[in-house]
């Protein structure tokens, strides 16, 4: 999924390069190109999520999270893989009624079938399911990398060691009511 996300971000960028060469420099535009690059930025961010899942690489405020103990830590990650299994579901069958209506009109440059264009949605949001369900049942959730590495996280120490700077800064050197 990565890798896919990838070619989309790299199919998107060649896209909109091309298309501001093109206008710029030869007063051309492709109108093609502009609804494809549409379509791979769609794909990009629906072919992301599943695999930032899975992988647990996704951005997330871990505030709450962070202050709970193991057992509330359990249940929260628990509510939060019922929830995105839930919104799995919803949206699956949402997106299902919304093709069997607009499913088959077709875009105005490329002439694609609706289908085609959300084919990447709809096979995102099932492996996005997958994933939640997988996390669900197993009640695995991996570490991220850097708990591994020697020295922790290096962004949240880099953060500490300047905040703690920043104090030592502002503290006073002696009394000054003297």
């Amino acid at each position: 999924m990565t890798a896919l996300s990838m070619l989309m971000l790299a199919l998107m960028a060649v896209l909109v390069v091309g298309q501001v060469i093109l206008r710029n420099m030869f007063d051309l535009g492709l109108p093609w190109a502009d609804e494809l690059s549409r379509i791979s930025n769609i794909a990009l961010v629906f072919f992301a999520a599943p695999a930032l899942m899975l992988h647990n690489r996704h951005i997330a405020i871990d505030l709450l999270y962070s202050a709970l103990r193991p057992a509330g830590k359990a249940i929260l990650r628990f509510s939060n893989y019922l929830l995105i299994s839930l919104f799995g579901c919803i949206f699956l069958f949402s997106l299902y009624k919304f093709l069997v209506r607009a499913g088959k009109f077709t875009t105005p440059s490329l002439s694609m079938p609706n289908y085609a264009v959300y084919a990447p949605v709809v096979v995102a949001i099932a492996l996005l399911l997958i994933a939640a369900l997988y996390r669900l049942i197993t009640r695995t959730e991996p570490s991220p990398d850097y708990e591994f590495e020697e020295g922790g996280n290096p962004i949240a120490d880099a953060i500490a060691e300047e905040m703690a700077d920043q104090v030592s800064d502002a503290k006073p050197s002696g009394d000054s009511r003297k």
